[in-house]
């Protein structure tokens, strides 16, 4: 056909094909010759933004670039010589069929525009498409080494409607060629980096029924440096000071009071952390292990706080009761001695006489006469006291030494499952 035919136009083109708004044959069926014969879909799926990850809600929103996807048209097929060259052209969406694809973990896709779509029509009957979704779908999140974790997200890519015997999926690209071209429009968004796509092509059995499907494999791994700053030094620094508490004077309770301050600051972190982590993960994550562990660690240490706080109470009381005692005895020993004036004054006006002898002994009997009818003294009340103050110590020199040493033992212990 010569360049100046009236052939030369799209509009000719479409009414040879018979592609129109009027004529639903093309839009409404599955464009094969022979009903038995598959349709073959190509499918490339890039990921360029990760919107939201929502592990309260095991959810995943992520923006998507759909590139290439095809298949094959057998009714749309033309010889480009019949009409000056046109190899392609492009013509909206609801002129042709579509194959149904849709995402299996998907339970909320939009378009990222409004504006209607168009098909790009090759001569061969190729008919490929373009598109960007925002779409959220399901994820089964591994939260044990949270927030060092790393997620493994599937985009499960099917036609639900049609089984293998009439469409046939295969990726347009393997997992290389995606995730290059993936990193190439990515946009960081966020705590998460992307580490790379899997691409898998699979059947899946339900009853007697067989699909087709294409799966993306997600990899992304968490950026935790917020809640290291946020959530894991500040309970760190919170252990510390209740290690450093130990020094503080135990008298005036000051020491009582800022272990439960400590207390009631890790309570309001785990309370933070408990509105985001999901309740039921089949393990508990290591950060909820953490903040819980350094929070019976404050709680024992506050037991052990009252205990000693007690004995050194007690240990107050009977030095009050000692020195009221030691009082009483100094009285009694200056009123038994008070005849002492008497005595040297007879010994000096008569000396060496039988008086003074006698005096003497009548001093001597009147002393021990009052020494067994004053109340004798508890010799062990001193000796309580002391035992009391020397438990109290020892208590709490043992409690330190096992509580850091148990509080060490701890932390390693976390801190290598979180890296290994």
């Amino acid at each position: 056909m010569a360049v100046d035919s009236p052939g030369c136009s799209y509009v000719s083109l479409l009414n040879h094909l018979g592609v129109g708004p009027n004529n639903h044959t093309h839009s409404a069926l599955r464009p094969v010759r022979n009903w038995s014969t598959p349709t073959y879909v190509t499918v490339d799926l890039y990921l360029y933004v990760i919107i939201d990850v929502n592990e309260k809600h095991q959810s995943l929103t992520t923006g998507l670039h759909m590139f290439s996807s095809g298949w094959t048209n057998e009714l749309l097929r033309w010889d480009p010589e019949h009409f000056c060259g046109i190899y392609t052209m492009t013509i909206p969406e609801e002129y042709v069929w579509r194959p149904p694809t849709s995402i299996m973990e998907s339970f909320d896709a939009k378009l990222s525009y409004e504006k209607s779509s168009y098909v790009n029509l090759i001569a061969s009957g190729w008919v490929t498409t373009g598109e960007s979704y925002k779409i959220t779908s399901t994820c089964k999140m591994d939260l044990f080494k949270f927030p060092f974790d790393t997620q493994q997200c599937k985009l499960t890519v099917l036609t639900i409607l049609n089984t293998i015997d009439q469409i046939r999926l295969y990726p347009g690209s393997n997992s290389a060629d995606v995730l290059s071209g993936s990193l190439m429009v990515f946009q960081a968004q966020g705590e998460w980096d992307l580490i790379r796509i899997n691409v898998t092509r699979q059947n899946l059995t339900i009853g007697t029924s067989v699909w087709d499907t294409v799966i993306y494999t997600i990899v992304m791994c968490r950026r935790p440096q917020l809640y290291v700053i946020n959530l894991l030094i500040p309970v760190f620094l919170f252990l510390v000071l209740d290690l450093m508490s130990f020094f503080i004077n135990e008298v005036q309770g000051e020491k009582l009071s800022f272990k439960v301050t400590v207390l009631l600051a890790i309570s309001v972190l785990l309370l933070i952390l408990h509105d985001m982590l999901p309740s039921t993960h089949d393990r508990t994550p290591l950060i909820g292990v953490f903040c819980t562990g350094i929070f019976l660690f404050v709680g024992f240490s506050i037991v052990e706080t009252i205990a000693v706080s007690f004995l050194m109470r007690m240990a107050s009381k009977c030095d009050l009761a000692a020195f009221s005692r030691e009082t009483r005895e100094k009285r009694v020993q200056e009123e038994a001695s008070g005849q002492g004036p008497v005595v040297s004054t007879v010994k000096g006006v008569e000396q060496d006489t039988a008086i003074v002898s006698l005096l003497r002994l009548l001093l001597e009997e009147v002393r021990k006469l009052r020494q067994s009818t004053c109340p004798q003294p508890a010799r062990h009340a001193g000796s309580a006291c002391v035992c009391l103050k020397t438990a109290a110590k020892a208590i709490n020199t043992l409690y330190f030494i096992l509580y850091t040493c148990a509080a060490v033992c701890f932390l390693v212990g976390v801190f290598k499952q979180w890296y290994y």
